[in-house]
């Protein structure tokens, strides 16, 4: 796969007008870096100036790097009369320049409190269940979201702040994968947001904005509008830039252990069927904690457990479970118990 050629203009097919933007250039390497070329690709879009930019960007990239956009915007219920007049300015942005588009509506408020979720919680969920249900509808191999470096450094100290360790320190990944045959690709994950805003003012693009946003009851928010700036005033202006190379850092370290932790795994592994696990520990008692703790999120991850209730305490108790013996249950009704040299994990579903 070859990478844009800067020397060759980039084209907005819809203004009929070269645009050798930086934005444009950047975001023509990050498709290709991410593997988009040739691919059927639905785009995120909330209105914002993120999603509209990286909607813009890709739809103008679309002709030589033999893309196929489709757009995909999800009402959440959540602000009675704006989000209604949000998806209709999407529907036509997308009517304009001849772009697909999946609408649904989806009322996120009742969702969570029949699942007992926090509102940032369930809209996530429903959001990306919805993202996948559009993408295979449109028969799409990729999702594109909008986060930006910005909200990279944002989720970064979010991390932190609630001491998710190393791994949280990574941030979001460039990608991922989403759902059999589906990928997450985040193509601005690079770009700032003043990048993107430039851009848009450049090429005449409005965009909306959510008000929500400025909500400082959220954790995000307040990050955003209080947390950083005045880390910026105290520290100065390259806080950002000193975040986002530590979480590039972090990534580095992560990806070795995490190739580490999976070697161990596969030694301590004696047998296993849907619910149930059954590990020698003996391999592990001459490694470090952090070692340990990363072969049970991976096998957690393997055995597509639940792990967004499983904090640090909990990784940890299972180390001292494989060193010293002993019982212990854990978030999403799991138990493991040591007997001798085995440690036997099972779901509840395995003791029915």
């Amino acid at each position: 796969m070859q990478p844009t050629n800067l020397d060759t203009p980039l084209v907005d097919d819809a203004a009929g007008q070269v645009d050798t933007s930086r934005f444009l250039v950047h975001l023509g390497f990050e498709a290709d870096r991410l593997k988009l070329r040739g691919c059927p690709v639905l785009v995120g879009v909330s209105g914002g100036a993120d999603s509209v930019s990286l909607l813009r960007g890709l739809h103008a990239l679309a002709q030589r790097a033999s893309l196929r956009v489709v757009a995909a915007h999800l009402n959440h219920g959540m602000r009675p009369g704006v989000a209604d007049e949000d998806a209709a300015w999407i529907v036509e942005l997308c009517r304009r320049f001849g772009i697909p588009i999946v609408v649904e509506q989806v009322d996120v408020p009742a969702y969570a409190a029949e699942q007992r979720l926090n509102i940032e919680e369930a809209a996530r969920t429903v959001r990306y269940e919805f993202l996948v249900r559009a993408a295979r509808a449109r028969e799409c191999t990729h999702v594109a979201v909008a986060h930006t470096a910005d909200d990279q450094v944002e989720t970064v100290l979010h991390h932190l702040f609630r001491g998710t360790g190393l791994a949280g320190l990574r941030g979001m990944r460039p990608t991922r994968p989403l759902a059999d045959g589906l990928s997450l690709v985040r193509p601005l994950l690079q770009t700032r947001r003043t990048e993107v805003e430039t851009w848009l003012n450049e090429i005449g693009q409005d965009f909306r904005t959510d008000a929500t946003n400025s909500d400082q009851s959220r954790t995000r928010n307040r990050i955003r509008h209080s947390v950083l700036p005045a880390l910026e005033r105290e520290l100065g202006a390259s806080v950002r830039d000193s975040l986002l190379r530590m979480a590039e850092q972090a990534n580095e370290l992560q990806t070795i252990l995490q190739n580490l932790a999976g070697r161990l795994l596969n030694e301590c592994l004696e047998d296993e069927t849907g619910d149930l696990v059954r590990l020698n520990v003996e391999p592990l008692s001459s490694e470090p904690r952090h070692l340990i703790r990363e072969v049970f999120v991976e096998l957690w991850k393997r055995k597509a457990w639940p792990r967004q209730w499983v904090g640090f305490d909990d990784w940890d108790r299972l180390a001292r479970l494989a060193d010293e013996g002993g019982s212990a249950t854990l978030p999403g009704n799991i138990s493991a118990t040591r007997r001798g040299k085995l440690l036997v994990i099972r779901t509840g579903a395995a003791r029915r």
